[in-house]
């Protein structure tokens, strides 16, 4: 009996997680971080679709929600952070065959090259940045949201510089 009642209850239990992972899918828009970022809010925007996801989704706040809106949020910038990227990539890739190795009489270093040992360096710190603020939650429930905190922040962080990049001549 006791067994029926304990699945029964993890039944329950699941189908209202899986209830909460679809309202917050739902609720996820990148609306208030665009509208932030297109009205000069630059790096105060990152969190702010993940906070109205919260907002939005019955039991946003608890540990599972926050985690859910965090995290599509990191994925929006990360997609960001990528589109960003290949146009700078293709951008250096012009430069590259414009300009030659050769310039004004000095080796030229590749752009390509050079902005792909950027980002590589950078993974590497978000990494570790991200691993070290992670710590500091160790053993609790909000170890794994500071992670994602952390991967959303800077990811948000670098996906804006790229997108600066671009516009920078």
């Amino acid at each position: 009996m006791v067994r029926i009642a304990t699945l029964a209850m993890a039944l329950h239990l699941g189908l209202g997680v899986a209830t909460q992972a679809q309202e917050a899918t739902r609720a996820f828009s990148p609306a208030a971080t665009e509208s932030c970022i297109a009205q000069g809010g630059g790096e105060a925007c990152i969190g702010a679709s993940a906070t109205a996801c919260m907002d939005a989704t019955p039991g946003g706040y608890s540990t599972y929600g926050m985690n859910l809106c965090i995290g599509a949020e990191r994925d929006w910038w990360d997609a960001a952070l990528n589109a960003a990227y290949r146009d700078l990539m293709a951008r250096e890739a012009a430069a590259d065959k414009e300009l030659g190795r050769q310039l004004h009489g000095m080796e030229r270093p590749s752009g390509v090259e050079s902005l792909r040992e950027v980002q590589r360096a950078w993974i590497l710190w978000r990494d570790t940045t991200c691993d070290y603020e992670m710590l500091q939650w160790f053993g609790g429930t909000g170890a794994g949201g500071a992670r994602l905190g952390c991967e959303m922040r800077l990811t948000g962080q670098q996906a804006l510089w790229l997108r600066g990049e671009l516009v920078a001549d």
